[in-house]
């Protein structure tokens, strides 16, 4: 089921705490996959703003652990980070 609205089977992989960049292969990690629907995927706004990402964060910290997403998040090599926590 998509991760975002529940209502529809998940069909696509969302980059979503950090959007997918070519020669970043850290960022097809699951712990930044959303599993998302068409519907919600397509609609760039839904699953694209800071509220998603922050519920995102919230979800996979409780599905991985705080210390695993931090150090992942850690070792993404973006000049700019959200602060997530």
């Amino acid at each position: 089921m998509c991760e975002w609205c529940n209502a529809e089977k998940a069909v696509h992989r969302h980059h979503c705490l950090v959007h997918g960049m070519k020669g970043h292969p850290e960022l097809d990690d699951e712990r930044n996959l959303m599993l998302v629907g068409r519907k919600c995927h397509t609609d760039k706004g839904l699953v694209n703003n800071y509220f998603v990402r922050m519920r995102f964060w919230s979800m996979q910290c409780k599905r991985y652990g705080v210390e695993s997403m931090r150090d992942w998040y850690s070792k993404v090599n973006l000049k700019i980070k959200e602060n997530f926590e």
